[in-house]
């Protein structure tokens, strides 16, 4: 077994099991809740870094409303057989999922990090040195396996900043490096992903939607380009706008970049695209290009 593989991935439930099995002591001790648990802490440091004031009226609303559902009703609730589905998807986790993803990293990377589980919080989830993620939101329509189909995605971030730690080849801090590392990490990670649905399906994710769709993947790789295409020409914050507009909230980025790796893997192989995040960012948009039909390469 590979060092990799005994990476230690700690699922941390405990806020969230308080929210779902004694939400009135959270009403109760509200206070106390959101200083003693991680969860609850890293989503104020979320809150203040991004600027999005917590909503804490609808906080308490939301779990008042729990609060009130009978023993049966909540048992039968899909929030409480969501939750029991994480608590037991630690298991899956580690002896099906921890392998997909050492498979394209290094023998030796180290994966271990803490994943934090809360509820009713205003992102799906973040990572802050630490992973937190809302069970209840509605992103996930109801469905644990999209929440822990999330986790492999969020989980490689550790490995590509791992082989980055560890490559040799420190690119120049640039513009358009930053964009390019953006593309290759997002891309890689939503790859990895993509490639573990029959571990945890999920029906539900539209990145995977997008990537099994042509003419959606070359609408996202003209984005692309056309971003790509503006850096030094216009403004650094227009720049910004567009990044996070079109290249994060629209997906272009994360579409784009797991076609790419798609490209690579069917034409190189599993090996070759695990090395790509040894190397610059650069060099894996050269290896895509070398094989990408006309229409498709990406102009850099």
């Amino acid at each position: 077994m590979c060092a990799c593989s005994k990476s230690k991935i700690t699922f941390k439930t405990e806020a969230l099991e308080k929210i779902v099995y004694e939400p009135n002591w959270v009403l109760e001790n509200e206070k106390a809740f959101w200083s003693q648990y991680p969860s609850q802490r890293y989503t104020i440091d979320w809150a203040e870094q991004v600027n999005y004031p917590i909503d804490y009226n609808d906080w308490r609303r939301r779990i008042k409303d729990w609060s009130k559902l009978s023993r049966e009703e909540r048992e039968n609730h899909i929030f409480l057989k969501n939750t029991e589905k994480i608590l037991e998807g630690k298991k899956i986790f580690l002896d099906k999922a921890l392998p997909h993803l050492c498979s394209y990293l290094p023998d030796e990377a180290d994966l271990s990090i803490t994943i934090h589980f809360t509820a009713f919080i205003p992102p799906r989830a973040f990572a802050m040195g630490e992973i937190v993620i809302n069970a209840a939101a509605t992103y996930w329509n109801e469905n644990a396996d999209n929440i822990l189909n999330t986790l492999v995605h969020e989980i490689f971030h550790v490995g590509y900043s791992y082989c980055e730690e560890n490559s040799n080849e420190k690119p120049e801090e640039t513009v358009l490096n930053d964009v390019l590392r953006n593309i290759h990490n997002e891309g890689i990670c939503t790859y990895v992903a993509y490639k573990a649905r029959d571990i945890f399906p999920a029906p539900d994710e539209k990145d995977f939607q997008y990537l099994d769709d042509p003419d959606l993947v070359n609408t996202h790789i003209e984005n692309v380009n056309n971003i790509l295409g503006k850096i030094g020409g216009i403004p650094e914050e227009e720049l910004d706008k567009l990044v996070w507009d079109v290249g994060v909230i629209g997906r272009s980025f994360y579409v784009a970049g797991a076609y790419m790796c798609q490209m690579i893997e069917q034409s190189h192989g599993k090996n070759t695209l695990t090395e790509t995040m040894l190397q610059s960012p650069t060099k894996f948009f050269e290896l895509y290009n070398q094989d990408a039909m006309p229409t498709q390469k990406i102009k850099i």
